[in-house]
């Protein structure tokens, strides 16, 4: 695994990156940085080409200020340009949480660039609304700024810890790089933005996911106790994207990258190849 820096629209953006093969873009969620894949990142790339960014506001990468544009939107074309600047034309695309909504929107923008979609740990595509909730990102949020506001190895931890099945599988290594990473000067108002984004444009059309408009192959990839994403929903629901998959972690919240790597990239894996 490699780390580089490259120049997006004037946005310096790192990326995690590795492998040969068929193109597979790793699009973490809200808060977290590429390095949430470390557990995974080395084992997809031995099948494929594997890049994974800090989304716009996150990581090391930049931030750049929406303005009255929901932010999901400004976001999703800059991983597109991302793609654009680094020299790949289509890709799959395995979003985590926020990172499924920014995949979904990749692929309503700009339909050529993406052949599969992966929804790991969101049920957006399939909810009612077709768009995140905010009263669940405002407990996400809660759990984020606490961590944000006074960055230790300890409070990454918990932080990554409320939202696992085993709190003992909290990455202790993804922790130490969100301590760095937490304490740049602008990560909090970042994040604060951006959420606040989110939630007001909650009802926008434009940031409504439509399933039905979907046609490339389709994984969700759930964890049983995820105390984020009812399970229940996407159970029901999944057949609306036409022709999805549904692959369901036991023991696993909202992170099965980082509780169940070893399953996790099977099941990436087999969706791709087959």
């Amino acid at each position: 695994m490699k780390a580089s820096f490259i120049d997006v629209d004037g946005i310096r953006t790192r990326y995690l990156h590795d492998g040969q093969g068929e193109p597979l873009l790793l699009i973490h969620g809200f808060g977290f940085s590429a390095d949430v894949w470390v557990r995974v990142l080395d084992a997809l790339a031995a099948r494929f080409q594997v890049v994974a960014p800090d989304v716009l506001g996150h990581g090391f990468t930049d931030w750049v200020d929406a303005g009255k544009e929901p932010a999901p939107l400004f976001m999703a074309r800059h991983l597109s340009r991302f793609l654009d600047v680094i020299g790949i034309k289509c890709c799959v695309a395995l979003g985590s949480s926020l990172g499924g909504v920014l995949a979904a929107l990749m692929y309503l923008q700009r339909p050529h660039q993406i052949t599969k979609l992966i929804f790991d740990a969101i049920h957006t595509p399939v909810s009612d609304t077709g768009t995140l909730d905010p009263d669940g990102l405002r407990g996400t949020m809660k759990n984020g700024v606490k961590a944000l506001t006074e960055p230790t190895l300890q409070s990454c931890i918990d932080r990554m810890a409320n939202i696992c099945f085993d709190r003992n599988r909290a990455a202790t290594d993804v922790a130490l790089m969100q301590v760095t990473i937490y304490a740049q000067p602008d990560r909090l108002e970042a994040y604060t933005r951006i959420g606040d984004s989110i939630i007001a444009h909650a009802r926008n059309e434009a940031v409504r996911i439509d399933p039905e408009r979907i046609a490339v192959p389709s994984l969700f990839l759930c964890g049983r106790q995820d105390i984020r994403i009812p399970i229940d929903v996407i159970q029901v629901n999944h057949h609306r994207v036409r022709g999805s998959r549904m692959a369901v972690f036991e023991n696993c919240g909202h992170l099965p990258e980082i509780e169940h790597p070893e399953r996790f990239v099977a099941e990436v894996t087999e969706f791709i190849t087959t």
